[in-house]
């Protein structure tokens, strides 16, 4: 019997998290460089777009203002990217995001203004 790889188990934390964001609607996917790197060592770019991800995209890259689309943004824990992050929130880019990270994010990156913690 054969073991489950580390990759198989990387790929499907990846597409499972995008899945879970899915309600039937179209999105964008936020990468950085670095998580950029990891999803395309274990997953095929046309298994993320057939989870109804019309593009992917560089979030240190300049990008249209989307506010008609979702967004799932899958990002490294770096000063600058939350920084982007913040950006994007501030600008509301998107229609709604979806924000999860490739590793523990430590909070001393943070200083949220109190319009970013809504109570749900």
């Amino acid at each position: 019997m054969a073991g489950i790889s580390a990759i198989n188990i990387q790929q499907k934390a990846i597409l499972d998290t995008i899945r879970r964001t899915d309600q039937g609607e179209w999105k964008v996917l936020v990468t950085d460089r670095g998580s950029r790197k990891l999803i395309d060592g274990v997953v095929r770019e046309d298994d993320i777009l057939e989870l109804n991800v019309t593009n992917i995209e560089n979030i240190e890259d300049m990008r249209p203002m989307n506010k008609e689309m979702d967004a799932v943004y899958l990002l490294s824990p770096l000063p600058h990217i939350v920084d982007c992050v913040m950006a994007d929130f501030e600008r509301r880019r998107y229609k709604r995001t979806f924000l999860m990270w490739t590793s523990s994010l430590y909070l001393s990156f943070l200083d949220l203004p109190k319009t970013f913690v809504e109570e749900g």
